[in-house]
């Protein structure tokens, strides 16, 4: 750049020039120089200075690049941007806004002049005009940024708003505002909220479907059960009575249908909960070893039937105390070992359990069910646990089923996060496992039953293998009576103070005739009362009931008593001469049911008065002393639930009277909800009888109940 003036007697040039070095770089001058002439145009002298300016030209070249690409990018950009200055006037205005705007000259014309001479011609676009003014001078009042103002146009469109004010230190130099054109994104929300407004509606309406449906099968489950305890419940009382040959057959096949279709409706049900997502999980405080001999009880019917061995071995690692769904777990444990059982004809069933892993308040359990069944195919295996599926055609019709069962294990066990699988060969029977995690309570119980003397002898080859692998768990180094030795020759040698000689029927003469100073316990099928009451009126006073339970013998080798935990339920069976006459007050509402209950009752040695509402139970109970409440839930004028809250209102702190719910009230939740009405136990229909006898014998004085089979 040159410039240059003249004066009298003078010439001026002022100029900025760009001068290669020989190092090659650029080197930039600003030069100042002046000839002075006289009035005939010579020369008279030269002045001047010359200042390097190569630094300053620089930065003006990086800022003049850079405010290059910032306007490039502003006017790129898709927002609308005006920036003004502290004196309103437009400093930058680019393209967009004005195509937002509808402003009719290009965007550079505009820029020095008065910005609120714009925003008036943009005014009439704009459905709240003073509403947008007002907003306008509160945020360049308040010097404070904003994001997000929004504002509607004529013509539909959403426009948002940002401001943010420019200061250098505390000194403000003028305002940034943006325009975002927000429609698509506005009618997108909108077309979203209006979907969730559908989505409410129709979840809703789900929900009260599937409640409905809930309530449907509620009913029919308990509609279903009901008859059906008459049914399995009259067959099993008539099978107990003197029968013909042809007429216990025909006896059976009903009841064997029964518990069938039975089988079939729980499947159904859990299957379609399972399903629908609808399947509910409890956390609950609960000893493991009461599930695991629950189900052992009520199974053990059927091994004994059908002259199969069944048995149970707990792992003293495993924790006892523990938090989870019981009832969950029972249905695992319940399903596989009865499908064991029934693949098994001759041999024995076993239930081990023991922990995988134990930790930070946490287990996670591994239960075996072995069998010396029939055992399965690999083809077979590897299908096993698909919905409907069974071992072929043959199965479904010599065993029946639904094919449902190990689908529904497999999924509970899933939801108890664990897994399950099977491994078997044909003729050489299965191992079915599954595994689950539980919580573990702080309270575990530790025992150690000391050096205490036991002797094994004239046990079935399963119980006594099982027995001896349980006491060796414990510690313990039992003593096994040899196959061909003298059994009373043996028995006194072994039979010393403080032993335990724990024997069979078919060693119990040898035992008797070498009676020593120890303590001869009893080994007999819970479900032969003949045999232990034979060997009560030979002078046995101690009994272990067969299939054997963990809880049963630790209580033999604990002289002070019941071990700690173990439910009051696993107790051993001493044999009471006169059981203690108590008085049960039956509520129920079906005629049939009545009966099946009243025979049962009467069976275990009860008295039991009966009536048909929640407001008779009450009326009841006010002229007599009973010992236990049976409640139904359903029935008329009052249900159960009622009833039991009242029962509880008039006692207040007085005698506590036990109150335990039989009804057909079996779904998910429905034990809880009888608890929490105040109920203290909860027996599903159709009833069995070990089942009801093993509820009672919770709740009634000890010796009150006669034995399972015993006197009717």
């Amino acid at each position: 750049m040159l410039t240059y003036a003249v004066d009298t007697g003078q010439v001026v040039f002022e100029g900025e020039f760009r001068l290669p070095t020989k190092g090659g770089e650029v080197k930039w001058v600003e030069a100042h120089q002046r000839i002075a002439y006289d009035e005939a145009g010579v020369v008279l002298g030269v002045s001047g200075t010359l200042k390097d300016i190569t630094e300053r030209k620089h930065t003006e070249i990086v800022l003049r690049v850079a405010t290059s690409r910032l306007r490039a990018l502003i006017e790129n950009m898709q927002a609308g941007i005006l920036v003004e200055t502290e004196g309103r006037k437009i400093a930058l205005l680019n393209e967009t806004f004005c195509h937002m705007f509808q402003v009719p000259v290009p965007a550079h014309v505009l820029v020095e002049s008065d910005t609120r001479d714009l925003l008036k011609e943009c005014l009439p676009l704009l459905v709240d005009r003073g509403g947008f003014l007002a907003r306008i001078e509160t945020l360049g009042a308040a010097q404070q940024p904003s994001q997000g103002d929004e504002f509607e146009l004529k013509d539909g469109r959403v426009m948002a708003m940002d401001f943010v004010p420019i200061a250098v230190g505390e000194e403000y130099l003028g305002h940034l505002w943006q325009f975002h054109d927000i429609t698509k994104r506005r009618r997108d929300e909108l077309k979203l909220e209006e979907a969730a407004r559908e989505l409410a509606v129709a979840r809703d309406r789900a929900l009260e479907l599937s409640g409905l449906k809930s309530e449907f099968l509620a009913n029919m489950s308990h509609e279903i059960r009901t008859p059906m305890n008459g049914i399995i419940g009259m067959t099993g009382l008539l099978l107990d009575t003197p029968l013909g040959a042809e007429q216990r057959q025909y006896a059976e096949t009903v009841r064997s249908c029964g518990e069938a279709l039975l089988t079939l409706i729980n499947d159904i049900l859990d299957f379609s909960k399972i399903e629908a997502g609808k399947l509910l999980f409890e956390n609950l405080d609960f000893n493991l070893l009461s599930v695991i001999e629950d189900v052992q009880a009520v199974l053990g019917v059927k091994a004994q039937a059908k002259g199969v061995e069944l048995g149970v071995f707990v792992d003293p690692a495993t924790p006892l105390a523990v938090v989870g769904d019981p009832t969950r777990l029972r249905q695992v444990l319940t399903n596989l070992t009865d499908n064991a059982l029934k693949f098994t004809h001759e041999g024995s069933v076993e239930v081990r359990v023991r922990p995988e892993t134990v930790g930070d308040g946490q287990a996670l359990i591994r239960m075996e069910i072995r069998d010396t069944g029939i055992g399965m195919k690999p083809e077979v295996v590897e299908r096993l646990f698909t919905s409907f599926f069974q071992g072929d055609k043959s199965t479904t019709r010599k065993y029946g089923g639904t094919g449902l069962g190990l689908t529904i294990c497999k999924r509970l066990a899933e939801l108890m996060g664990g897994d399950i699988g099977v491994s078997s060969l044909p003729g050489e029977g299965s191992i079915f496992w599954f595994t689950f995690h539980l919580g573990v309570r702080e309270n575990q119980s530790t025992w150690d039953p000391g050096a205490v003397s036991v002797a094994l002898a004239g046990l079935s080859a399963a119980a006594g293998r099982l027995i001896r692998e349980q006491l060796e768990a414990w510690g313990l180094h039992p003593l096994v009576a040899p196959a061909n030795e003298d059994l009373a020759a043996w028995l006194r040698k072994v039979d010393r103070p403080g032993a335990l000689i724990l024997v069979g029927p078919e060693a119990l003469p040898s035992a008797l005739a070498a009676a020593g100073g120890g303590t001869l316990v009893f080994a007999s099928p819970l479900y032969r009362p003949e045999l232990r009451e034979a060997a009560a009126r030979q002078g046995v006073q101690a009994f272990l009931t067969l299939p054997a339970r963990p809880s049963q013998l630790r209580e033999l080798l604990s002289p002070a008593g019941p071990a700690p935990g173990a439910s009051p339920a696993t107790t051993p069976v001493l044999l009471s001469a006169d059981p203690a006459k108590v008085r049960v007050l039956l509520a129920e509402d079906n005629l049939v049911n009545q009966k099946v209950a009243l025979i049962m009752l009467k069976k275990f040695g009860l008295e039991a008065d009966v009536v048909a509402t929640g407001l008779e139970a009450l009326d009841a109970l006010l002229g007599v002393t009973y010992d236990l409440v049976l409640m139904d839930c359903q029935m008329p004028e009052m249900d159960g639930y009622e009833a039991t809250q009242r029962i509880s209102e008039r006692e207040r702190g007085q005698r506590r009277l036990p109150v335990v719910a039989m009804t057909a009230n079996a779904m998910v939740g429905d034990r809880e909800k009888c608890i929490e009405a105040g109920m203290d136990d909860h027996i599903p229909k159709p009833v069995r009888m070990e089942v009801l006898h093993q509820t009672l014998s919770r709740w009634l004085p000890p010796g009150a109940l006669s034995p399972l089979g015993g006197r009717g």
